[in-house]
């Protein structure tokens, strides 16, 4: 019985020890790409959604949350099968045509996001009071050199590192010294704050999904697997890092609605950009606070600065059939590192005026990446429901149901709230 026992248990660990490893030979997709979407961009827009709402700005996140891991694991399960990227699939499926007019707006959106990044980066150097103007352009070079010079597997290892930087809007957020009752009751059940029927509030809320489940994110994604070289052998170990992903990025970013909320908010304090909430945070949770919120950020913009134009470079090679892997040379890969290029010194530039204060056009980048999600959700829907390109991988039921669904809502939500802002402007 002894023996038994003991060849049991064996057998077991033995199990679970492959398990494990080729869990961590799939880790990385869908962990960095959730992850990623807590960029400077939606740092700032997380600030200034909580410093104007609390955490109501954080109303509906579970929802999210699950949206974000289904959407994710639909791409996922599209590129394992099909091998292709979703640039690829778009092209092959509707023309060139249509896919040239939505890596327009794709890439629009996208430099949009790495203006943030940049921003966000130049936000942290200023907060730790040193040359940031020296700084920003030597780390934007050091980005782009490792880009380049380091293989796929290098890179992602660094990716992985950047994502302990988040750990510090966890202390940020104890030590705002929150009501975590009263935090997760406007959150998770009904925000009794603010008024939710305000088309602002819900403008807002917009800018928030769309900074959360991001049309560079299904992208990304979809083109990460496939330069991974991940099979559907690999899907069960793929949804899995995929859920843990989604709730981490959720995690994070409620964290971060906290440090904000307790701060700014209770005391009626608006802000627009990531600069002034951690300058302002400073006197209400004290220096350290301040500094976990500085180091956040400033990993967050080094993160988003290389996974948002590696997302647009990936679809620009798709979309025009040329060859964009990580583990290409420079040579072989002129056009898909130079793309990954032009969109950085693009934002290094803006960003080295001095007067620039690119963060407040943080909420209008990530309300149009909002407004996008509907189209991308289309061509999820469309390539996942099909038996052609699935086979048996098809997606039915509650998968189904879930992104028709939340196309639709958010689709309302953004015209609602889009005219909304144009009423109130007007």
């Amino acid at each position: 019985m002894m023996i038994y026992q003991k060849s049991f248990m064996r057998k077991f660990l033995d199990k679970l020890k492959w398990r494990l490893l080729v869990f961590l030979s799939v880790l990385g997709p869908g962990i960095v790409t959730a992850v990623a979407d807590n960029d400077a961009g939606r740092v700032a827009t997380y600030t200034v959604a909580a410093s104007m709402y609390g955490m109501a700005s954080q109303f509906l996140v579970i929802p999210e949350t699950l949206i974000l891991a289904v959407t994710q694991e639909i791409s996922a399960r599209i590129a394992m099968v099909t091998k292709k990227g979703l640039g690829d699939l778009i092209r092959e499926r509707y023309g060139v045509g249509l896919s040239l007019l939505i890596f327009v707006l794709y890439f629009i959106t996208n430099q949009g996001v790495v203006i943030q990044n940049v921003s966000g980066l130049k936000v942290a150097f200023q907060l730790f009071n040193v040359n940031w103007q020296l700084f920003l352009i030597l780390t934007c070079l050091l980005l782009i050199f490792f880009v380049i010079f380091f293989d796929y597997k290098k890179l992602q290892r660094l990716f992985l590192i950047m994502i302990i930087f988040y750990l510090s809007y966890i202390f940020s957020a104890i030590l705002a010294k929150p009501n975590w009752v009263e935090a997760a009751r406007e959150s998770f059940i009904w925000p009794t704050k603010v008024n939710v029927f305000d088309l602002t509030f819900w403008f807002s809320r917009i800018a928030v999904l769309g900074t959360t489940i991001t049309a560079w994110g299904q992208f990304f994604v979809h083109s990460y697997i496939v330069d991974k070289k991940l099979d559907v052998r690999h899907l069960k170990y793929e949804r899995l890092e995929i859920f843990i992903g989604a709730f981490l990025t959720s995690f994070f970013s409620w964290m971060m609605a906290i440090a904000v909320t307790y701060t700014l908010f209770v005391n009626n304090l608006k802000v627009t950009d990531g600069y002034t909430a951690a300058l302002a945070i400073k006197p209400f949770a004290g220096e350290a606070a301040f500094l976990f919120f500085a180091i956040g950020l400033f990993g967050a913009s080094i993160l988003g600065l290389t996974i948002v134009p590696l997302a647009t470079a990936y679809v620009f090679s798709e979309i025009f059939g040329y060859k964009g892997i990580l583990d290409a040379s420079f040579s072989k890969g002129k056009l898909f590192y130079g793309f990954f290029i032009i969109q950085i010194l693009i934002g290094l530039i803006l960003a080295l005026f001095p007067q620039t204060s690119l963060f407040k056009l943080t909420l209008y980048v990530d309300f149009l990446n909002g407004a996008m999600l509907p189209v991308i959700f289309y061509f999820l829907v469309k390539f996942s429901e099909d038996k052609e390109i699935m086979g048996k991988y098809v997606i039915s039921g509650f998968y189904r149901f879930l992104v028709r669904g939340s196309a639709v809502v958010i689709s309302i939500l953004v015209i609602l709230t889009f005219f909304g802002k144009i009423l109130k402007l007007i």
